[in-house]
């Protein structure tokens, strides 16, 4: 993949140089990291929610993949040295080809970061030891950029370390509602927030994030493509597809499926498309350029 998703831009972070990670093959299987997870179909809403207050780096590989083995001992080892502060979602090719294929995954290992919702890729090979921490590091400031409150890595002195603040009590509702896969409650404690405090943008982009893992919870991705794909008019089939592109980072797609639907369409589609479209621009965030242009295209569409 060359053209980037997800709603920050890393296109700064390391690409690899084609050089290996190390001078073996893969040999035999370890132990997961502290912080890793293994993602299933079933698991990766939680896995997206989750990326809303901690980074997390996607791991598609294969047993079949050479140093693969290596490389994924590797990236244990530098993610669990930043003590929580990020952690690693390994994606198994082989068992898990539906969350590889909602990945848009093209070339195994796979690397990718997920963060506030989205998915950016970083690279579709093996990367050179002596590039992961640096990536590593670059991940964290990124993601401190953007408000999130994470740990110091291991062995940082706890005096050097500012208080995090706490959250707001709807919002912490909100997320516990989340991890707990109460997405009815989590959208009515972050309606609560916002009828408090209007202008909460994280209150916004977590209620509109949350209400598209609502719609998507349980679909299946295959069957929604197929159907948007043989229904290219059907406005229910696409606003589900663009959900479905949204929730796999695929944020171009999303909007240009829906903002292509408003030619020579009825009162009741614009409507329904004007408001969908609100919603992922709220989770994009406003400081996409991506989502700029779409507003443009979508004023002259409708106006």
């Amino acid at each position: 993949m060359t053209d980037p998703y997800g709603i920050i831009d890393l296109a700064y972070l390391k690409k690899p140089t084609g050089a290996a990670a190390g001078s073996g093959g893969a040999a035999g299987s370890s132990a997961p990291g502290t912080h890793e997870v293994a993602v299933t179909e079933q698991g990766l809403e939680q896995l997206v929610a989750d990326s809303q207050r901690i980074p997390t780096l996607l791991l598609v590989t294969s047993s079949r993949v050479p140093e693969g083995q290596a490389y994924l001992d590797a990236m244990r080892r530098a993610v669990d040295a930043k003590g929580g502060a990020l952690r690693l979602a390994t994606v198994d090719a082989d068992t898990q080809q539906r969350v590889a294929a909602a990945l848009r995954v093209q070339q195994l290992p796979t690397l990718m970061l997920l963060l506030m919702g989205q998915v950016q890729p970083i690279a579709e090979a093996v990367l050179p030891l002596s590039e992961i921490e640096p990536l590593l590091t670059q991940i964290l400031d990124v993601a401190r950029q953007q408000g999130m409150e994470l740990p110091e890595a291991e062995g940082q002195d706890a005096a050097q370390t500012p208080a995090e603040e706490p959250l707001p009590p709807l919002v912490a509702e909100a997320y516990e509602a989340i991890e707990a896969g109460n997405f009815d409650a989590a959208v009515t404690a972050f309606e609560k927030q916002l009828d408090q405090t209007p202008a909460d943008a994280e209150a916004k982009a977590g209620l509109a994030t949350v209400q598209l893992m609502r719609r998507t919870q349980g679909v299946d991705l295959e069957s929604v493509r197929t159907d948007a794909a043989n229904s290219p008019r059907d406005l229910q089939a696409q606003l589900l597809a663009a959900d479905v592109d949204m929730l796999g980072g695929h944020v171009d797609d999303a909007f240009g499926r829906l903002l292509d639907l408003l030619r020579g369409a009825d009162q009741e589609t614009k409507d329904a498309v004007r408001a969908r479209l609100l919603e992922l621009f709220e989770i994009a965030g406003s400081g996409d350029p991506r989502v700029a242009a779409a507003r443009k295209r979508l004023a002259n569409l409708l106006y």
